[in-house]
């Protein structure tokens, strides 16, 4: 018998961040957290954000969770774009499909 190795099977993108920046202040305390970041999040697959203290780590997690907002680009969680949602519309939306461990 003659087996072949089965190939990395695609898996939908359950979250995304696109060109997403998070700016904290103005002026002199104008603190960029964010800066363009692209990301992709792939159901079924366990992701580790890893980085120095202050690299946007926590950060990033949030805007991506809709825990925080951002100051540019975009986020979805499947084909919900975080941006355009309402705060009882992205309170939903958290409970019924954002997990942490």
């Amino acid at each position: 018998m003659i087996t072949t190795p089965t190939a990395r099977r695609a898996t939908a993108v359950a979250a995304r961040a696109a060109e997403l920046s998070k700016v904290y202040g103005q002026g002199e305390t104008r603190v960029v957290a964010l800066d363009h970041v692209t990301v992709n999040f792939h159901q079924g697959e366990y992701t580790a954000i890893m980085g120095p203290s202050g690299s946007g780590k926590s950060t990033l997690m949030h805007c991506v969770a809709g825990l925080d907002t951002f100051t540019g680009g975009s986020v979805r969680i499947g084909d919900t774009e975080l941006g355009s949602l309402k705060d009882k519309q992205l309170t939903r939306l958290r409970r019924d499909k954002i997990g942490f461990v």
